[in-house]
């Protein structure tokens, strides 16, 4: 994850970030899917994929809580303006 700092100008970077993340989670499930109607799953391949989709999830989780933080700014700046 890299660190950036977080305005209210850039929750939609934020948000198209979280769809991506959401897009390669879905994948990752696809994969899991996938190997799982083989005849011989490969153990270590599905342990890798749910690790991998499991990051995936804390990062969305990561996102979601900077977006409620700056839906929280902007409201407070509404609050203070009027």
């Amino acid at each position: 994850m890299t660190t950036t700092r977080m305005t209210k100008g850039n929750s939609a970077s934020v948000q198209a970030r979280i769809a991506a993340l959401r897009t390669r989670h879905a994948d990752l499930e696809a994969q899991i899917d996938n190997e799982h109607g083989r005849p011989l799953p490969s153990a270590g391949r599905l342990r890798a994929l749910k690790a991998r989709k499991l990051m995936l999830k804390d990062e969305m989780a990561y996102y979601d809580g900077v977006l409620r933080t700056l839906a929280n700014l902007d409201s407070d700046s509404s609050r203070g303006a009027a």
